[in-house]
């Protein structure tokens, strides 16, 4: 839920590599969490709200309270015993404005949580019943392990899988999401990327350095999310006829992407993700990310110069020298450098091929065959996508190959990740709003 930003000078790009994740990343609890308090609580006043497991940027696992009327999404710390509190901003602890304490049957089971805010005033929310159940496939040299998460309803369900954005992360990244999709009454399947968690696999990003695979960006991510899709259709608790996609930042461009190449997929919603060619979002991203640092106008300059020359000569071919003495003198004079890419680039080869093989992938080509009813979500202020370019690009794409149904919603004071700038304590006013809505009407 945050819209990370650990060091000026490092790129939030599609493709950087994301920090390590600690052992908890894999499916650890929370210290005094229940795997049974995560999940849907109603009250009486038929308001939802959700219990999410949370990876943070730096590895540790937490709890999302998240209320889908008021969009309020926050850490939850833990007091004492059953008892959790949250304060005003998403990482602060205090002062209180909240404490969530968990109810319990006499077998220690969560039956629903009582809510003591900081007014007086106090509010009791039953627990939602919901199912969940390990799953795991294989899509070529990877064997990706999941979550499907049901409801306790009667099936065949529509169902709903999430995409992940750049780097090594797994089914615990989502924030609200998971569990704001099965209060809609859709069967939700995450799951760890390729590489990261419990699944294998080699990825192509930042993370996995300049492995030249026999494969071009982004295929490999494409082809699990497809073989996810294969999965669900199987199941007869599922509904084949009404599975989707969402994703945030990279996932965002990939459902759309997955949904050009399978034409039984019921809609795809982007999140945030690209929709220009990867080399030109990445050039973008230098003065949007820097500028909101506050990075001075020559900082911004230098870096810009340099991922220009960058791209000039992974395109031409011609310069290598030039890159390479640049690359050095980058890196020594700016320790906390990271590339975009996934260098550093020992050869011209290796450039070239990232050129060839990732930098110059454009998802608005694909996004002209996708025939299912699309969803486009952007934050007026995100510095890692450009979201009206972004959204007029897809409005332009899309009418332009004669679809008919599509929504294109840009948020005003929001960021990449939907959260309200400059407080990020809340999703932006209208983003549960807008999706429960557009989802209903695909149903």
């Amino acid at each position: 839920m945050i819209d990370s930003f650990n060091s000026r000078w490092v790129f939030l790009a599609f493709l950087l590599a994301a920090p390590a994740l600690s052992p908890a990343a894999n499916g650890e609890t929370v210290p005094g969490a229940n795997s049974d308090r995560y999940g849907n609580y109603r009250t009486a006043d038929d308001r939802l709200l959700g219990i999410d497991r949370f990876i943070t940027d730096d590895g540790q696992q937490t709890m999302l309270f998240a209320d889908y009327s008021s969009g309020v999404v926050r850490r939850l710390f833990l007091r004492e015993g059953t008892e959790f509190v949250m304060g005003p901003g998403f990482n602060d602890a205090s002062p209180t404005e909240l404490s969530v304490r968990f109810m319990e049957d006499g077998r220690g089971n969560t039956t629903g949580v009582s809510l003591h805010y900081a007014n007086g005033t106090q509010v009791i929310a039953e627990r939602v019943p919901l199912l969940e159940e390990e799953i795991s496939f294989e899509q070529a040299d990877a064997k990706l392990a999941g979550t499907l998460l049901l409801p306790a309803t009667r099936g065949p369900h529509p169902a709903i899988i999430l995409l992940h954005g750049s780097g090594p992360l797994t089914r615990y990244k989502f924030g609200p999401y998971p569990h704001f999709f099965t209060s809609l009454g859709f069967a939700v399947l995450i799951y760890d990327k390729r590489g990261a968690g419990a699944s294998t696999g080699l990825r192509m990003d930042a993370s996995t350095g300049t492995v030249m695979k026999p494969a071009s960006y982004p295929d490999d991510l494409a082809n699990d999310a497809l073989a996810a899709f294969d999965l669900l259709r199987k199941r007869k608790d599922i509904d084949a006829r009404r599975i989707g996609f969402w994703g945030t930042s990279e996932g965002g461009m990939l459902s759309t992407f997955v949904a050009s190449r399978a034409k039984d997929v019921a809609f795809a919603i982007n999140s945030s993700g690209f929709m220009e060619p990867l080399w030109q979002t990445l050039q973008w991203q230098v003065g949007a990310i820097l500028g909101a640092a506050g990075a001075s106008a020559a900082d911004i300059q230098k870096e810009q110069a340099f991922v220009d020359l960058w791209l000039r000569v992974a395109r031409s071919g011609r310069g290598w020298k030039e890159f390479e003495s640049r690359q050095k003198e980058m890196i020594e004079s700016d320790g906390s450098w990271i590339f975009q890419s996934r260098g550093p680039f020992t050869s011209l080869e290796q450039l070239r091929w990232d050129w060839d093989h990732v930098l110059s992938f454009d998802p608005s080509l694909a996004l002209g065959r996708v025939t299912c009813p699309v969803l486009g979500v952007f934050g007026e202020l995100d510095t890692s996508t450009p979201a009206k370019k972004t959204a007029e690009t897809m409005r332009r794409v899309l009418t332009g190959a004669g679809h008919k149904d599509f929504t294109i919603k840009v948020f005003p004071n929001a960021g990449h990740s939907l959260s309200e700038l400059p407080s990020k304590s809340r999703m932006a006013p209208g983003v549960f709003e807008t999706l429960s809505s557009w989802l209903r009407e695909q149903r």
